[in-house]
């Protein structure tokens, strides 16, 4: 179960990811995903810390992983209320580099969960 919730997270991340690279993208749309992710992780990821054994080497990656949504929550605002284009690319890239780093973090944390 922890490993398939996180690979769930990991997937919809890809998803997000993907449709943040569009040109043009629909900022409710991303918005609408970003949120759906966000609830997972919350309701789904989080939850590990308490049902794992060794809480201490899951609980920073799940830290930074909050840390992160958090500032992707804001690049998708400002991508909703951007209006040109160039600021549409520059939250898009940082958009990009942010669900790489969550990408990263869920790799990291199936890890951990493994041992």
């Amino acid at each position: 179960m922890n490993a398939e919730a996180v690979q769930s997270l990991m997937n919809q991340v890809n998803q997000l990811s993907e449709r943040c690279q569009q040109a043009n993208p629909d900022g409710k749309a991303l918005q609408q995903d970003f949120l759906r992710i966000q609830q997972t992780f919350q309701t789904q990821v989080l939850p590990l810390t308490d049902q794992n054994s060794s809480p201490e080497t899951i609980q920073p990656i799940l830290t930074e992983m909050n840390r992160t949504f958090r500032l992707l929550g804001t690049d998708v605002a400002f991508i909703q209320a951007a209006k040109k284009s160039i600021t549409v690319q520059q939250r898009q890239r940082q958009m990009a580099e942010k669900l790489q780093r969550l990408s990263a973090f869920c790799e990291a944390l199936m890890k951990a969960l493994m041992v």
